[in-house]
């Protein structure tokens, strides 16, 4: 059994997790095999939530306050199928990359399309900077389908947005991001017995210069296998205010 200690740093947050695994990183223990069985319900939450971390990181590393979360919509019925409207996004995409090459602007963007429940309401909701939202507002060509701007939150909280993003309860929801987006900064190393053990008398760890512990997303999990595991999740200081 080998213990870790995973930390992920975003511009505005780093999470730090200790946990056990059999596995030790680097070395190939072939593929993963094939999951026969139906996911129990808390594997399925832990998934759900370990992809809404996912997005909430990518969000994180990639935008600030000044970013939007836009929805552009084309007029019912104008499209009767996703690759129709897909062809347009397309398009609509080019047009927005061409634009920003000249102005020297990055081009990337997060986000899924959907349809209503008729199949003719074709829409998308992207998160864009506030440079990249204003050309995608003047070359989307269906004003009369509608563009409704959000502001990304301003202290850096993107978990009900990523858990927006990608959750899909009905199945018409597709992801949608660019390939140029950041990641955030991941570092794993061995983590030590005393460190381990202090976790599991309850004893929570300080939380790194200039940032506050948010209680509300510490989790800790028991798995039948390989033990207890802890996260914690910090954020600046200055969003506490």
């Amino acid at each position: 059994m080998y213990t870790y200690k995973r930390i992920v740093k975003c511009p505005n947050s780093i999470e730090i997790e200790y946990y056990h695994t059999i596995r030790k990183p680097g070395k190939y223990y072939g593929g993963r095999g094939l999951n026969r069985n139906l996911t129990k319900e808390k594997q399925r939450k832990a998934n759900e939530m370990r992809t809404t971390r996912k997005w909430e990181r990518i969000i994180d590393c990639n935008y600030d306050s000044s970013g939007w979360f836009c929805r552009f919509s084309a007029p019912f019925g104008v499209f009767d199928s996703e690759e129709k409207f897909m062809r347009e996004v397309r398009n609509f995409f080019d047009r927005i990359k061409r634009r920003c090459r000249k102005k020297n602007i990055e081009f990337k963007y997060i986000g899924f399309r959907e349809c209503g429940k008729l199949g003719k309401n074709w829409h998308m909701h992207i998160i864009l900077s506030d440079e990249v939202m204003k050309i995608a507002k003047e070359y989307w060509r269906y004003k009369d389908g509608g563009i409704n701007l959000t502001p990304l939150y301003s202290k850096g909280n993107y978990e009900k947005l990523a858990d927006y993003i990608h959750k899909d309860v009905c199945g018409e929801k597709r992801m949608m991001a660019s390939r140029n987006l950041k990641r955030p900064e991941v570092s794993v190393k061995p983590a030590s017995k005393k460190e381990i053990r202090r976790l599991e008398r309850g004893q929570l760890i300080e939380p790194p210069k200039g940032y506050y512990f948010c209680k509300d997303e510490f989790a800790s999990y028991i798995n039948d296998i390989t033990g207890a595991s802890f996260y914690f999740k910090f954020k600046p200081l200055e969003f506490q205010k």
